[in-house]
């Protein structure tokens, strides 16, 4: 059964968290040591003499803006989903709309990401992904996941959109439910309250009062 929350748990935390971390580990590792992540992102044997990019000025360059962009990426998601979340929740449609304007967006780099590390393979290696490094390996596989998440929350599945959420507060006639006027029994009640209310300025138990007083349960209980 779908959740009743337009960004649910599971959902919430996979992005909030869960990517963050994936990310963050991707952008530590190509800042921190370039030469072995610039060396690893294709097979050795495939043109050895860029293997040792990462130790040169301009590999390090590269491969440092990469893992910049990857630590981008993570606190962008990390900081706006707890936003989502934590003040939208009572606003599904905007909440909607905000986190489907940024999903949409990191779907589309996700398969930019794979297309064009996929791309540049030669076709020996790109039919065999035993062959892969582990960097390839993570970098196909793991945004691959990230890209079904998202396309999952896109289209629905596993939680409530807010159209539905919006459906499910009509009443059957397909109309909002308003509030219905107080019969004549709870009108009275009240007045009879108010009435037996003591204050400052009446006198409650005056016979104009209590003449006040017995009228309005005469009323009630013939109502």
């Amino acid at each position: 059964m779908p959740s009743k929350s337009v960004l649910p748990a599971p959902y919430f935390y996979f992005f909030w968290l869960l990517e963050p971390i994936l990310t963050v580990v991707g952008g530590v590792s190509a800042i921190y040591d370039p030469i072995s992540f610039g060396g690893n992102t294709i097979p050795r044997n495939i043109e050895r003499a860029t293997v040792k990019m990462g130790s040169t000025v301009r590999g390090q360059i590269v491969v440092s803006e990469l893992g910049s962009c990857f630590m981008l990426l993570a606190m962008i998601s990390f900081s706006l989903f707890y936003i989502f979340k934590k003040h939208l929740e009572d606003k599904p449609v905007l909440q909607e709309k905000l986190v489907k304007g940024l999903l949409i967006p990191l779907a589309i780099a996700d398969l930019l990401h794979i297309a064009v590390t996929l791309l540049a393979l030669p076709m020996s290696h790109l039919e065999n992904p035993s062959q892969w490094t582990y960097i390839l390996q993570s970098t196909v596989w793991i945004t691959s996941g990230l890209f079904i998440v998202r396309l999952a929350w896109l289209f629905g599945i596993g939680r409530t959109t807010a159209k539905s959420r919006f459906q499910s507060q009509l009443s059957p006639t397909r109309q909002a439910r308003l509030p219905l006027p107080k019969g004549n029994s709870e009108a009275m009640v009240e007045q009879v309250i108010q009435i037996e209310k003591p204050n400052g300025h009446t006198d409650t138990g005056s016979p104009t009062a209590i003449k006040k007083r017995g009228r309005a349960k005469k009323i009630v209980d013939d109502d």
